[in-house]
């Protein structure tokens, strides 16, 4: 009876838990904070830095702010060659918001000649959902120059929203938006919560029990 009773608190409290992260809304991360989507100064942060203290996971959105430019979506030879020929998307819209629907590396490039050698292309790295947080603390320092380096073989996400071409999907409904700073709150207060509901229902099994 009492392992009976153990098992079913337990069994409630992963379901609250499980319920009340399902509900958090995506987080949306500017690109580039207040700077945009546009070629970085020098001695300024470089944007694979900013993915690296961004680091996003699969339902998460990018925001990409820029005037007179684009944003492509691009292979991982293309990335490494600042290559703008053959985008797997491209966006010019000025404002693109790009879901992440699955992990692993994605790769950004500026459509503008010259841009992408100038530092504006970035390395996304999305990992799968955490069960409890959202995007984990930022990476201390910042990087004194514009650099890049490849990683491993692409992912090819589908598209949130924005002007795309050649791979065309549906624009869904618009996004309840969070900054990551606030999804990680929520999931704090969540856990609290079940931790604390934990507490309560254990409380009473052994007041059951005796």
């Amino acid at each position: 009876m009492e392992a009976t009773l153990h098992f079913a608190v337990f069994a409630f409290s992963c379901a609250v838990l499980v319920a009340s992260v399902s509900s958090l809304p995506p987080a949306v991360f500017k690109v580039g904070d207040e700077r945009g989507w546009t070629v970085p100064a020098n001695g300024t942060e470089t944007y694979n830095h900013w993915a690296r203290r961004n680091r996003v996971q699969v339902g998460d959105v990018l925001s990409f702010k820029y005037a007179n430019d684009s944003v492509l979506l691009v292979s991982h030879d293309d990335y490494k060659q600042c290559s703008t020929e053959t985008p797997l998307s491209r966006f010019s819209s000025g404002d693109t918001k790009f879901k992440l629907d699955r992990y692993g590396p994605l790769y950004f490039v500026s459509g503008v000649a010259g841009h992408c050698e100038a530092g504006q292309r970035m390395i996304v790295r999305v990992r799968a959902p955490t069960a409890l947080y959202g995007a984990p603390a930022a990476a201390p320092g910042m990087p004194p120059t514009v650099s890049a380096s490849p990683v491993s073989s692409p992912a090819v996400p589908s598209v949130g929203s924005g002007s795309a071409s050649t791979v065309p999907t549906p624009s869904p409904s618009p996004l309840p938006q969070a900054s990551g700073a606030s999804r990680r709150v929520l999931g704090v207060v969540s856990s609290v919560a079940v931790g604390l509901l934990v507490l309560v229902a254990s409380a009473i099994t052994l007041s059951v029990v005796v």
